[in-house]
């Protein structure tokens, strides 16, 4: 395997500085599925801005201001009713499909 070019190490470096800052501020990162509880109906949802929020029916897109704790990389504790949550498989078929 060829190793990787220094100006391709040194961008991938910076996308992954910006990737944290961009966590940090708030936004979704896109790296994990949305989450919500089976148990309370808590959902994730993502604004037109990026943010990442809570809510629930029929409130959606009002965030709550409550945030899922991870408990693993898979797993995460529910801030309302504090269940465990298990990160849904990643959806198919939308973005690997060949245009029609």
């Amino acid at each position: 395997m060829k190793r990787l070019d220094p100006e391709l190490r040194r961008l991938v470096a910076h996308l992954d500085v910006v990737r944290k800052q961009a966590k940090a501020l708030g936004l979704f990162t896109n790296e994990r599925e949305l989450l919500e509880c089976p148990g309370c109906g808590l959902m994730e949802d993502v604004t037109a801005d990026g943010i990442l929020i809570t809510c629930r029916e029929p409130d959606l897109g009002k965030d709550t201001g409550l945030r899922f704790a991870a408990l693993n990389q898979h797993a995460f504790r529910c801030p309302a009713c504090g269940r465990s949550v298990r990160e849904p498989l990643p959806e198919t078929g939308s973005e690997e499909a060949p245009p029609a």
